[in-house]
């Protein structure tokens, strides 16, 4: 393969024209976000590449958490947009993410499995804070339409004198199971089924496989972990919106 040049970019549109062009003939209605979709991928990627390469080159401990502060408000953002009808809602996904992610990052230099130099942080910090965004949207979105559909459920087993922790307790496990369901299925299917990204692009670029699968390995793991913390951290922070502190479920949040 080629060291990909913006003629090879171009190129690959063609890609865009054809699932444009299927979309089209489904009439399925996403024609509009596909297209500005990818020239908005385009120009974000080109422009994080610049700024990748300027923090690569300062190497400034600043920077870092700038641009890791940055992924995480940006992240939240997006994932709040996924669940509007929840009151702090970007609050929630910040949170979560925020405590998933860095909980992650900590332990692995604190073993100094990872360094903290720009060129592994970055990478690896935006594959932890994107699979927990959508932990974060996934968890609140599955809660929140639960409790929603089971509210004569819910308030019977107050009105016979159980908490509000107790009377909603499996929509808990739930909520934060789907948060969990993609992890979950890349750990059943990795090396198997497809490839990752960490371990395609080592192998694309003349590293040995068998190094790329391990270094797959500890990504792997990684978002295992801040998976599972934004899930369950997001659940214990969306159950308190529909509950009263005297064990009253609030639907209207």
């Amino acid at each position: 393969m080629t060291t990909p040049g913006l003629t090879e970019v171009l190129l690959a549109a063609i890609m865009v024209v054809i699932a444009i062009a299927v979309a089209r003939y489904w009439r399925l209605p996403v024609i509009k976000d596909m297209a500005f979709g990818s020239v908005r991928a385009f120009v974000q990627l080109v422009a994080v590449g610049y700024a990748v390469r300027f923090i690569f080159d300062i190497e400034s401990p600043w920077l870092i958490m700038l641009a890791l502060g940055i992924m995480m408000t940006v992240g939240a953002h997006a994932a709040a947009g996924r669940v509007k009808d929840i009151k702090g809602s970007f609050s929630i996904c910040l949170m979560s993410m925020m405590i998933g992610s860095l909980i992650t990052l900590a332990t692995m230099l604190v073993f100094k499995i990872i360094s903290f130099d720009a060129r592994y942080i970055i990478p690896l910090a935006g594959m932890v804070i994107g699979n927990s965004m959508n932990a974060s949207a996934l968890v609140i979105d599955r809660l929140a339409s639960d409790l929603r559909g089971n509210r004569l459920a819910i308030e019977t087993a107050l009105a016979l004198g159980k908490s509000w922790r107790e009377a909603s307790q499996k929509f808990h496990r739930d909520a934060a199971r789907t948060g969990m369901v993609a992890i979950l299925n890349f750990l059943k299917t990795v090396g198997i089924v497809a490839l990752p990204g960490a371990m395609t692009g080592m192998i694309l670029a003349g590293a040995d496989p068998v190094e790329a699968v391990l270094l797959q390995i500890i990504v792997a793991y990684m978002l295992l972990a801040a998976t599972t913390i934004t899930s369950v951290v997001a659940v214990e922070l969306t159950i308190r919106r529909f509950f009263t502190r005297h064990h009253q479920l609030r639907i209207d949040r």
